[in-house]
């Protein structure tokens, strides 16, 4: 089959198209799963690849408006954490499944997200506990040496013109009084939901059903490109980037492998409510 790449472009993005060569039969045989060839989407990849400077900003402006949000509150005096938390279901959702919506809309002429979510394989709940839990354990042992060892150092010693109150999130010792028990309860149940559920879902969806697949062309350094931008979409935290990256690159790899958003936000899910239970006894 000879490939033929149509080098056009509607608002950066640009089609992938195959025509058939002239005796080239051999070619018609439908590829293996993860099966690539040279500098081609692999198999179940999306036709549609975003310029390079377009997934860029695609990947960082959610988390560069939801980093304004939290300066900006920070500067009136209102806790960056609170900020943070409450950014990601005002700010980082909306903006988010907002984009993925409008384009459904614009490629089937309904509010869905058919076309649009292209990692679709579905595992059973087996699978996705075989996957889920070495990853999550990985991500979890990275992030508690990062926390343990790195990032107030980082944070101080690299990042320290960023605001004092933004980088006093680059410790969890709780500090000052302990709030009601009543309050901790009710700020932790806003956090699962929205940092445990809302947020992983919607970036999930966002990053890894939408945007991967249109960079595959890019092979086995899409996963590594998605990672790398994912991490520093985390404006409120660069100095957590380097343990980002070797903590969420397995996960990302395994989720481009298996081209599975099902799997990616199981993973998501799972990670993000162990590491708010693991930091309860901070703040009790």
């Amino acid at each position: 089959m000879t490939v033929h790449m149509d080098t056009r472009t509607d608002s950066g993005t640009r089609r992938l198209r195959r025509r058939p060569g002239s005796g080239d039969q051999a070619a018609t045989r439908t590829p293996r799963r993860g099966e690539h060839g040279h500098g081609l989407p692999p198999a179940g990849a999306s036709s549609e690849q975003h310029a390079l400077l377009r997934s860029i900003a695609l990947h960082l402006l959610p988390g560069a408006a939801l980093f304004a949000c939290v300066l900006g509150a920070a500067a009136v005096g209102i806790e960056p954490v609170l900020a943070l938390l409450f950014g990601i279901g005002l700010v980082v959702a909306p903006l988010e499944l907002g984009y993925l919506f409008v384009q459904g809309k614009r490629r089937n002429g309904t509010w869905s997200l058919s076309g649009v979510i292209d990692y679709d394989e579905r595992f059973s709940a087996r699978q996705i506990a075989r996957w889920t839990a070495p990853l999550v354990l990985w991500w979890i042992v990275i992030l508690a040496i990062s926390i343990g060892v790195m990032d107030s150092w980082f944070a101080d010693t690299v990042f320290g013109w960023y605001p004092e109150s933004i980088r006093n999130m680059a410790t969890f010792d709780g500090g000052g009084d302990t709030p009601a028990t009543w309050l901790l309860v009710i700020l932790f149940a806003v956090a699962l939901a929205l940092n445990g559920v809302i947020g992983p879902v919607a970036e999930e969806l966002y990053f890894r059903g939408h945007l991967l697949p249109r960079i595959d062309r890019f092979g086995r350094a899409a996963p590594v490109l998605n990672t790398v931008l994912f991490s520093i979409y985390h404006f409120w935290s660069p100095w957590q980037n380097l343990a980002r990256v070797i903590g969420l690159l397995p996960w990302v790899y395994v989720v481009w492998r298996k081209r599975s958003v099902q799997l990616s936000i199981a993973v998501h899910v799972t990670a993000n409510a162990t590491f708010l239970l693991l930091l309860v006894p901070a703040f009790v």
